[in-house]
């Protein structure tokens, strides 16, 4: 099972955030039940009271997006079109540096910016919704499955790992810092940290991984 999401009911998962700044990975399935309409983020991770965050999201014209906010403004990667509605797609996110931001669809069509961005205060890391002074935005109307969070740059080809269905836990597990398959149970198998259910998202159909 993955979770499902339905943004007019507020539908998201919490957790304490694993990690605050580069480098580090984000990676998970994710599904959309529109392409287009408004931004749907799968995973972010916040600065819960404030404006700084690190978000995973498809943009409202359905393409793929990586967006860092910083004091100093924001940076974003993006991924034009490959994201078919109510249908399973790989995202990954790898924050190489302050000054290298990269995103990944399916496991590669590869795109990053290098503009210094450093957002601070990071606390929470939030599935199905971006975190904006205590606001949710760009809610999810779709799955999110296999969430995984590194605390290392992930290279081209484990990233394309994953995309070919690898778990998490196989990928440099010596590194992953959060690891939640979300197939039922709410349970971060790495670091143990509590995932809370956020207005009831449901269990719903898990792409097929690896064991």
């Amino acid at each position: 099972m993955a979770y499902n999401f339905t943004a007019a009911s507020s539908q998201y998962l919490s957790v304490t955030n694993p990690v605050s700044a580069a480098p580090f990975t984000i990676a998970c399935w994710g599904w959309v039940n529109s392409v287009t309409g408004s931004n749907r983020a799968l995973v972010s991770l916040n600065q819960n009271s404030g404006t700084n965050r690190f978000v995973l999201y498809v943009d409202a014209s359905g393409n793929l997006a990586f967006f860092v906010n910083s004091s100093a403004g924001f940076t974003q990667p993006a991924i034009s079109g490959g994201i078919l509605e109510n249908q399973f797609f790989h995202a990954c996110a790898v924050e190489a540096s302050a000054s290298e931001h990269c995103v990944f669809l399916n496991g590669g069509n590869k795109n990053k910016t290098t503009v210094s961005r450093t957002p601070s205060s990071i606390n929470a890391l939030n599935i199905g919704t971006d975190r904006n002074n205590n606001t949710n935005t760009a809610l999810l109307s779709g799955r999110v499955a296999d969430v995984g969070v590194w605390n290392v740059a992930l290279t081209d080809a484990e990233v394309a790992s994953l995309a070919k269905g690898m778990t998490c836990d196989k990928i440099r597990p010596q590194n992953l810092v959060f690891y939640a398959p979300l197939i039922r149970d709410l349970i971060d198998q790495k670091g143990g940290l509590t995932i809370t259910n956020n207005n009831a998202a449901t269990v719903a159909t898990h792409p097929i991984v690896y064991a």
